[in-house]
């Protein structure tokens, strides 16, 4: 069981780095090092919001995703409920 908990932190990991190195990209050119102070909490919360939804190792979902599921998608204001 734990091997799968390290493999979702890698996948987390991977993805935090794939993020940056966008954020990267982006301060490159401007030489504006406030665009990644920008980038960075959009991409933890990205990337943390994902790894709270998704199960792991393609169990099914559980009750506390599904109710932090439905919450989210009765408070956004992107993404309004499903009539």
């Amino acid at each position: 069981m734990s091997a799968l908990y390290l493999e979702a932190l890698r996948g987390n990991a991977a993805s935090l780095s794939v993020l940056m190195a966008g954020a990267w990209v982006v301060q490159q050119p401007a030489g504006n090092s406030g665009r990644v102070d920008g980038i960075w909490p959009f991409s933890l919360g990205l990337v943390g919001a994902g790894s709270v939804l998704s199960p792991v190792g393609g169990a099914p979902s559980n009750a506390r995703q599904r109710r932090c599921r439905d919450r989210q998608l009765r408070i956004s204001r992107l993404f309004p409920p499903p009539a």
